[in-house]
């Protein structure tokens, strides 16, 4: 028995209608499907920035407060932090000194803020550093003053002594105590006069970060030929100072 020309086309294009109809319902699924997971994408590296901009304002916090121990001789300090189950470490780091060819090792140490999307946020010595894949940001200078036009150098080095490795999704406290001041130069009963000062970074814990400084922020401290040392020079005064403080977290 032969189907009617009639019945086939209509037949045709009802199967037609049908694939059409499934391949526009197809398309419109995808569709929702990649801008909900792109949105979604967007949401979470929003989401992500946002934490390490509140850890970096933490840490600056924490190196305003510690500020106190240089500026006013606070005997104890305490700055409040929520982790938000980031990660806190104190890491060994070694600033050299050199006053008029006299050297001398300061063990500054670096504090770290590891946060969850790879970004590390660095305090040391008055220093506030964002480290992150895309590079590094300077947020904070540290008290390193090179003044030609005055013929001074004034450097107020702060290191941190203690214990750290602590994670927490919750709020904690920490607490810096100073254990010691001292004069690094001049020597105890000489004459702060000096005609040149050089820091050396190159056993700091993040010595890419200093060079940033010093390149950014710190440019009256010129370029040395040995790797990673800055200097001041047409000076004839030059004092450095070390604040040791001790640091415990408190949950």
């Amino acid at each position: 028995m032969t189907t009617p020309l009639s019945s086939q086309n209509s037949h045709d294009r009802g199967v037609s209608d049908l694939l059409a109809f499934t391949l526009t319902f197809s398309i419109i699924i995808t569709g929702i499907a990649l801008v909900t997971l792109g949105g979604l994408g967007a949401f979470d590296a929003i989401q992500q920035g946002a934490t390490t901009d509140v850890a970096e304002t933490s840490m600056i916090g924490f190196a305003e407060t510690t500020d106190d121990h240089i500026q006013s001789g606070a005997p104890r300090r305490t700055t409040s932090m929520k982790l938000q189950g980031h990660g806190l470490s104190l890491q060994a780091s070694t600033l050299n000194v050199t006053v008029d060819g006299r050297s001398t090792n300061i063990s500054i140490g670096a504090f770290v803020r590891e946060t969850d999307s790879g970004t590390d946020i660095v305090y040391t010595s008055g220093a506030v550093y964002r480290v992150q894949q895309e590079g590094l940001v300077v947020s904070r200078k540290p008290s390193f003053r090179c003044a030609p036009d005055s013929g001074s150098v004034y450097l107020s080095v702060l290191s941190l002594d203690g214990q750290t490795d602590f994670s927490s999704s919750g709020r904690l406290t920490i607490e810096t105590a100073i254990q010691n001041t001292t004069l690094v130069s001049p020597q105890a009963g000489k004459s702060p006069s000096a005609t040149t000062v050089s820091i050396n970074v190159s056993e700091t814990a993040y010595p890419d970060a200093w060079h940033r400084l010093f390149e950014q922020e710190l440019s009256d401290w010129s370029g040395h030929s040995e790797p990673h040392t800055y200097q001041c020079t047409g000076i004839n005064r030059a004092v450095v100072h070390n604040t040791t403080v001790d640091i415990r977290t408190i949950a």
